[in-house]
């Protein structure tokens, strides 16, 4: 069985799309995963019913998987307008990682990776880079010391660095070029300015819930 050494925490994270449950099973066993954590606010699916919160619990554990739900800590819809950005309205995740529910599902997740467990983030969105598990929860891993890695539709992993870079490269921030106000700016600047886009292109919001499906 592989692990995680105990100064290289990985974890994973999918996107289950409309695969058959199969599919997903196959790719959870490619990558030995032992632990789903389901990052999902609601998670039901009226065109995917197989992967509703019973079912796919039911699936896993006979596959010899763990299920938690823990989209109630991790999940990226929130209805308190407290917790959307002031001029918009759109749940700003900078806020929800201040939460102390979003600290404890993070050290939930820290907690099973300790315990040298193969962990899995799920949600519903297959690209990674367009979904909260990346932008808001893998942000929050990273920080810790976590090392983030995604699976991908045909198996192959593309880490978090390479997402960043992808951030990066979408929003065309050239950091490089420097300006009478930003002489100090770094790739890691230029990295939480693409997050801070990234969250205003994708977060929850009222005004645009049927594009955000499942989050």
């Amino acid at each position: 069985m592989m692990t995680n050494n105990s100064n290289h925490l990985v974890c994973f994270t999918i996107g289950h799309s409309n695969y058959e449950v199969q599919k997903l099973i196959d790719l959870l066993k490619l990558h030995q995963i032992q632990y789903i954590f389901d990052v999902r606010s609601s998670p039901y699916s009226q065109r995917n019913p197989q992967y509703n919160r019973e079912n796919i619990k039911l699936t896993l554990d006979k596959n010899d998987t763990r299920y938690i739900f823990i989209g109630d800590l991790l999940g990226a819809r929130y209805e308190n307008p407290d917790l959307y950005f002031f001029d918009r309205q759109i749940v700003d995740f900078e806020k929800i990682r201040k939460l102390e529910s979003f600290k404890q599902g993070i050290k939930r997740v820290r907690g099973c990776l300790d315990q040298n467990n193969r962990v899995a983030l799920m949600c519903s969105e297959k690209d990674p880079f367009n979904c909260h598990r990346f932008a808001l929860v893998s942000f929050s891993l990273v920080k810790e010391g976590v090392i983030v890695k995604h699976i991908l539709e045909n198996g192959s992993i593309v880490t978090n660095d390479l997402l960043e870079d992808r951030l990066i490269s979408q929003y065309k921030i050239d950091y490089k070029q420097q300006t009478f106000f930003e002489k100090n700016a770094t790739k890691r600047d230029a990295v939480e300015k693409g997050y801070l886009l990234k969250n205003k292109d994708i977060g929850y919001s009222q005004e645009k819930i049927t594009n955000v499906i499942e989050q």
